[in-house]
């Protein structure tokens, strides 16, 4: 049988930490990243105890509102949205 230490021996000298492998994370799924963002409009009405207004002068607020105008305006995004919404600022599906 071979004669393996001079492989124990170099990965105990990795002083560098070359062989230390991070785990990869998974990426967001669309689905994921729709909630997210949502996720974001949500936490700036429970903040702010307003919908997000298209105000040039804070771009963020512009953005999160000109995202809520998106999802409002698309069917399929406001129904998958539809158990996320805690301050109901999409469309009401009806059956």
């Amino acid at each position: 049988m071979e004669d393996f230490s001079w492989l124990q021996d170099m990965i105990a000298d990795d002083d560098l930490g070359l062989l230390n492998v991070k785990k990869k994370t998974s990426a967001l799924t669309a689905d994921e990243q729709l909630v997210s963002k949502f996720n974001e409009i949500n936490n700036f009405v429970t903040q702010h105890g307003r919908v997000p207004e298209k105000n040039m002068a804070n771009i963020t607020e512009y953005m999160l509102a000109t995202r809520l105008d998106a999802m409002k305006a698309n069917p399929e995004q406001y129904m998958a949205l539809a158990d996320y919404d805690e301050h109901n600022l999409l469309p009401q599906h009806q059956d």
